[in-house]
């Protein structure tokens, strides 16, 4: 009998697992200002914000461009903006390495009319102690955060906290010499920053892993704790470019020697295998939770579970496989790429329309099979769009049960009376909002 359905699941598994690529054509090019060079991108709702060389600030909602550049009296500087960050307030912070080193355009909502813009600069060394920023994130309180880089390495480059007093704004600065007993910062060149769900502000270093600054009050120092993660405690590599923070908690750090996940709960690293290239760049997570991933050799997106859902490359439509940006609008689903083609020093923006939620093409039951012995979780569908119905049936059609509402689906392999269901392969019937239905297969093995 074990035999019969150990065979059973090679067929499910063979039939249902997840596709390795998309089909072509998935991915579409879209065309920007001057074909502009794109050094950084963010997301305001639907409308996409890019840093750049040549055209300054431009933004793109679907339909239109708007570029504000120095001869429009807005942004000082029309090249070599690299970072665009925009904050809760739908600020947009515009960074760069100079002496006019932050501009931030409050558009009061007005996307296309510039006339109600205002602008607001903050300048090296009047307000900042260093005039590279490469990084930005906001914390629990709406400060915001800025990672700097010192190329020579004299100890001023690591954070500025931006403070909104009300009547007034506080810039404080950062750095191994703020306080004589704190030498905690790993380096003075930080690539990457965000803040956990318990405010925490994680730092990624070029070359020196990650930092962990549990603050509290940021003016007040005796309270302070650091953790530092390196290739020594499971972090992939120590050359950080990318972080992210999950809705469900976890923190995602690309490395250029592959994707780490932090699960705070057990306070544990896990390193995602399956990626279609091993330098991590880019993350952004999608209404589902589930997370996009941009790499040297394309785009993944990866389920709760960390399974490789779909990879995409040029053969998909991608420009070029390098993505150094991903941004996702989670309220439709689309998700935006900057790919880089280092060969003519250029970038192209790519759209995926809708991501996950077009369809079923990424459904992914997991474990699959699920052992009774060696299994504490349930069985999990992943990649259902909001709305569809999910119900387990027999190979003879009969509804064993139908599931709640959840991202990802749940079956605990009980049927409607409470009981076990017996070994043996299961189907799992997926009717899509649009009315589609789609069947995949799961073995259960008591």
């Amino acid at each position: 009998m074990r035999t019969v359905l150990l065979a059973l699941v090679l067929l499910a598994t063979t039939l249902f697992w997840v596709t390795d690529s998309a089909s072509g054509g998935d991915w579409e090019t879209v065309d920007t200002p001057n074909d502009v060079k794109i050094f950084d991108m963010d997301i305001e709702g639907g409308t996409i914000w890019l840093a750049t060389h040549g055209e300054g600030l431009a933004g793109y909602d679907g339909d239109n461009w708007v570029t504000h550049k120095n001869e429009d009296g807005g942004i000082r500087r029309d090249s070599w903006n690299y970072r665009v960050y925009v904050d809760s307030e739908n600020r947009k912070w515009v960074t760069r390495d100079s002496e006019l080193t932050i501009d931030r355009l409050e558009d009061n909502g007005t996307f296309s009319n510039k006339t109600d813009d205002l602008w607001s600069y903050y300048n090296y060394p009047a307000d900042l102690a260093n005039k590279r920023v490469f990084s930005a994130a906001e914390d629990l309180s709406e400060r915001v955060w800025f990672g700097m880089r010192d190329e020579n390495h004299s100890s001023t480059g690591t954070l500025e906290l931006y403070i909104d007093h009300g009547d007034t704004i506080e810039w404080v600065h950062y750095d191994n010499a703020w306080t004589p007993d704190s030498t905690h910062f790993s380096d003075d060149d930080v690539r990457a920053l965000v803040v956990d769900h318990d405010g925490r502000l994680w730092i990624g270093y070029n070359a020196a892993g990650i930092d962990v600054w549990d603050y509290g009050d940021p003016l007040t120092f005796a309270d302070d704790e650091w953790v530092h993660y390196g290739e020594g405690s499971e972090l992939p590599d120590d050359q950080v470019h990318t972080l992210a923070i999950g809705s469900d908690g976890r923190v995602w750090a690309g490395t250029l020697g592959g994707l780490g996940v932090f699960n705070p709960s057990s306070e544990s690293w896990t390193t995602v295998d399956g990626l279609p290239g091993n330098q991590v760049r880019a993350l952004a997570e999608d209404g589902q939770g589930h997370m996009w991933v941009g790499t040297n050799e394309g785009v993944a997106m990866l389920y709760g579970n960390l399974g490789v859902a779909y990879t995409y490359d040029e053969s998909d439509g991608l420009a070029d496989d390098r993505i150094d940006h991903i941004a996702v609008n989670r309220a439709n689903g689309d998700v935006w790429a900057v790919s880089v083609n280092e060969l003519i020093d250029d970038t192209d923006l790519n759209l995926l329309r809708s991501g996950i939620t077009a369809g079923a093409r990424n459904l992914f039951v997991y474990p699959n099979p699920w052992r009774e012995a060696e299994s504490a979780q349930m069985v999990q569908l992943y990649g259902a769009p909001e709305g569809s119905r999910v119900q387990i049936l027999d190979l003879s059609g009969q509804l064993m049960a139908q599931l709640e509402p959840s991202e990802p689906y749940m079956w605990n392999s009980l049927d409607s009376s409470f009981d076990e269901v017996p070994s043996g392969v299961y189907i799992v019937r997926v009717r899509l909002p649009n009315g589609n239905v789609e069947f995949l297969k799961v073995a259960i093995i008591r």
